[in-house]
């Protein structure tokens, strides 16, 4: 008997394979604030497809406080409910400096696991962390289990000067590479289809550094790479109930690294693709969220000014000397006029990717050296977009992304012959 069988029958619920076509899992780590609502949204949720035979799953990772018992109370004798324990190793307990959820790869495969031996056409997997209401989940389930998707990630609605690490690198980075459109390609909150998830049961790689860095971004380009039927769908913002400073540089290169590691996964894929192709959107559509006040820009362009200052030795082990230069001119503008040109942070992006691969120095402290880098981009766009509105936002995000695309001849050639363009 396998670990999630015993877990189940421990939660007294009689399940045999075949029985529930809709799995919606919550993992938890330590939510006991939220966790009853998020479990009362989802039975609401699936009280929506009446027809379909569904299964509530609680999988925690070990919680300290009373989240296991607040659950159980929660939905316990309303149907059919389960609560499941995953496996945390040691090497996991490092994680949740750059994540709320420890070994949420570990978690995730075991939730998979259950959901193959039910044979369920969908698995909602929905985070503990945010608000959730019935809506989300129910609009995440739809597509796959009506549409026949095989994975329906989210769109989250954000303030025009949140979410650039995903605005500026993550997604241009995954659509030039991969040849579509998926806005949000570390959300927490997705559907998943019975294919999708015979696909990444078997994968050896489940247990490789980049699913352990973010298995959200790990799942994405698996489903991208092995040409799955993708979809977005409109989930309005995304509030936290967590309010902790985010650690910008831990974020930057724990993510970062998690790309480039599937970079070198597929590069032999990735090198073949020409432009991208929109990928469907559904939904209920969402109000602009107000602005809010700028961000001071100053920090973040004094932060690069230093970076340029005493990092420019190390950056020229892998920098071209026209980039350096270009960057030395970048130290010189205005606080106020001060930009980043959207093709040269590409090729920079791009320039960290292949010195990754090639390891001239350490790769963590190769990915910290990105950050001012990155703090210099950052500043840019949100001086670029003050006073815009959101269809000129949106414009600008694409201007982002065409230019990681009409770079990605320089990515494919510095790939190929990593000396190009060096001293």
């Amino acid at each position: 008997m396998s670990e999630i069988d015993v877990a189940v029958e421990r939660s007294h619920v009689a399940i045999k394979a075949g029985t529930a076509d809709i799995v919606v899992a919550i993992p938890t780590f330590n939510n006991e604030a939220t966790v009853s609502n998020v479990l009362r949204a989802a039975r609401t949720a699936v009280f929506q497809f009446p027809k379909w035979k569904s299964l509530i799953v609680h999988v925690d990772g070990g919680s300290t406080d009373s989240t296991v018992r607040r659950a159980k109370e929660s939905l316990d004798g309303e149907g059919p409910f389960a609560q499941v324990s995953y496996p945390v190793y040691p090497v996991h307990q490092f994680d949740l400096s750059n994540h709320s959820l420890p070994g949420r790869d570990s978690a995730y495969r075991t939730i998979f696991s259950l959901a193959g031996e039910l044979d369920a056409k969908v698995c909602c997997i929905v985070d503990c962390t945010a608000v959730v209401t019935p809506d989300r989940i129910s609009a995440l389930l739809q597509p796959v289990l009506e549409m026949e998707f095989d994975l329906a990630a989210p769109f989250y609605k954000r303030q025009k000067y949140d979410g650039v690490l995903v605005n500026g690198m993550l997604y241009p980075l995954t659509r030039a590479l991969f040849g579509k459109r998926v806005r949000q390609p570390i959300g927490g909150d997705a559907s998943y289809s019975r294919a999708l998830i015979q696909k990444l049961l078997p994968l050896e790689t489940w247990t490789t550094e980049a699913a352990r860095r973010d298995v959200h971004l790990w799942l994405n380009i698996q489903a991208l790479q092995h040409d799955m039927k993708l979809c977005q769908v409109r989930l309005g913002a995304r509030p936290r109930t967590r309010d902790v400073a985010p650690d910008v540089s831990s974020i930057l290169a724990n993510l970062t690294g998690a790309l480039y590691l599937e970079m070198e996964q597929t590069a032999e894929l990735w090198q073949r693709v020409r432009g991208s192709t929109a990928v469907p959107m559904f939904g209920l559509r969402f109000d602009p969220e107000a602005a809010g006040n700028a961000p001071d820009t100053k920090p973040l362009v004094d932060a690069f000014r230093i970076g340029c200052q005493n990092l420019q030795d190390l950056w020229r082990f892998f920098l071209p000397p026209a980039t350096l230069l270009e960057l030395k001119r970048m130290g010189r503008q205005g606080d106020r006029e001060f930009r980043f040109s959207r093709a040269l942070w590409a090729r920079v992006v791009y320039d960290f990717a292949v010195a990754f691969r090639l390891r001239p120095i350490g790769r963590e402290h190769l990915l910290r050296a990105l950050t001012p880098l990155y703090m210099g981009f950052v500043a840019s766009y949100i001086l670029s977009i003050e006073g815009a509105d959101p269809d000129q936002v949106e414009q600008e995000i694409e201007n982002v992304c065409m230019a990681y695309e009409s770079e990605k001849p320089y990515l494919i050639s510095r790939w190929r012959w990593p000396d190009r363009f060096m001293p």
